[in-house]
């Protein structure tokens, strides 16, 4: 992610050179608020900063901080919210967070830089006390995800235990998320099954608008190079690619891992290129990341698995263009931009099949569905979509078609003007 975060603020600030910002006025402020930003608003910002009509500002939290060209606040959590034993699911949590960026910000109010805009994800409470402080100003959320209420499958007293524990750590952290839906002036949500998990009151309110993919940097390229170590990998070859923010159960790296043992000894010539980070992201982040356990514990060729880490944006367009087949196994969860992205270059996608796949992939039409948790099924369409490429006349037709879905329904261009329509700016 560091270098990804160097990658960003580089370009960022050639933008802000070439916009000219220091020496022209500003229509409006406009405030961002993420706790990991710039995330959802990378390119919503980028877009921002290059037009340069509006001033910029960012608020984001504490150990997620990239260097951005403009008035930056930090936030985090002090006191006892930091050392309560249920951490996210405490209200306390919620509070203190957004007590302190309210702090931070509140100087703001009456002066000429106070927000006229205010673009918040919602998620832990950072935004709590904003509209309080900014009553005038448009307050816009991006709502990701609502944590359902877990379901009493035995009556016993551990059981019950279980129960209300994890029943009260979902209301806990839909807390601040409920909370800003209530102050929120406008709301919108990237996908349909994102949408479908907030109960009806709320998603009637929302809007469906994706992030955005950039289909002219993720576009096909016939000619592409992709390099690991001693090896150059070009289109027509056999590489199977992963790609994750960490190697984790919720996106089904322990039965990729298991897949891939079973392909290299069918396929001989097949290669693994693992574009992910040794942590867990979505889960319990105390425990490790699965890549000691793959090394450890897995019968495979370790001289064609090549774990690289997380790529540089420009390497990783490079390795989704020369895949011959893209693997993407998750929960029913937000889905990653990285299986949109393999489809905007053009490349096979091998997904698990679950409701927010679906929304997007229609088996064998513009990828393939498989079982998230049938281990040997995955197996066997990895080695039998590799065996088929090379006389498979339907290949260069399914590849067009992923990667048509991108431009009709994902494409970068469509999503910023319904973005900045949301938001009331124009252009």
């Amino acid at each position: 992610m560091k270098k990804i975060n160097a990658r960003w603020t580089a370009y960022s600030i050639w933008l802000y050179m070439l916009s000219g910002l220091v020496s022209r006025g500003f229509n409006l402020n406009i405030l961002f608020v993420h706790d990991a930003f710039p995330a959802q608003f990378t390119h919503l910002f980028r877009h921002l900063l290059k037009d340069g009509s509006h001033r910029l500002m960012v608020a984001c939290r504490k150990g997620s901080v990239a260097k951005v060209p403009c008035k930056q606040f930090v936030y985090d959590v002090f006191g006892t919210a930091k050392s309560e034993k249920w951490g996210l699911g405490t209200s306390a949590h919620a509070y203190e967070l957004g007590l302190n960026l309210a702090k931070q910000v509140a100087g703001l109010a009456g002066s000429k830089h106070q927000p006229d805009i205010i673009l918040s994800h919602a998620s832990t409470g950072a935004s709590f006390y904003l509209k309080d402080i900014f009553p005038n100003a448009r307050f816009v959320s991006l709502f990701e995800w609502y944590y359902q209420q877990p379901k009493l499958v035995k009556d016993s007293e551990i059981q019950l235990s279980k129960f209300i524990k994890k029943a009260h750590e979902a209301s806990m952290k839909n807390l601040p998320i409920e909370r800003e839906f209530a102050l929120a002036d406008a709301a919108y949500v990237p996908t349909g099954f994102q949408k479908s998990q907030f109960p009806p009151h709320m998603s009637a309110h929302m809007e469906q608008i994706h992030d955005g993919i950039d289909t002219d940097l993720y576009s096909p390229d016939a000619g592409a190079t992709f390099t690991v170590g001693e090896h150059s990998f070009k289109p027509g070859g056999e590489l199977i690619t992963y790609a994750a923010r960490g190697m984790e159960h919720t996106r089904g790296f322990p039965q990729f891992m298991k897949a891939v043992s079973s392909v290299l000894k069918a396929r001989p010539n097949a290669h693994v290129v693992i574009a992910a980070a040794d942590r867990v992201c979505y889960g319990n982040r105390a425990e490790p990341g699965l890549k000691k356990w793959a090394t450890e514990t897995l019968n495979y060729d370790p001289a064609r698995v090549h774990f690289v880490g997380l790529l540089p944006e420009p390497e990783f367009v490079k390795m989704l263009q020369v895949s011959s087949l893209h693997v993407y196994l998750s929960i029913p969860f937000v889905l990653s931009w990285s299986m949109l992205n393999a489809m905007s270059v053009g490349a096979r996608v091998l997904a698990a099949d679950n409701a927010p796949v679906r929304e997007v992939i229609s088996d064998g039409e513009n990828g393939y569905l498989v079982g998230f948790d049938n281990v040997r099924d995955i197996a066997e369409r990895m080695t039998g979509l590799l065996r088929e490429q090379p006389q498979d006349a339907q290949t260069g037709a399914l590849r067009r078609a992923a990667r048509q879905t991108i431009l009709d329904r994902y494409d970068l261009r469509n999503s910023l003007k319904k973005q900045l329509k949301l938001i009331g700016v124009s252009g």
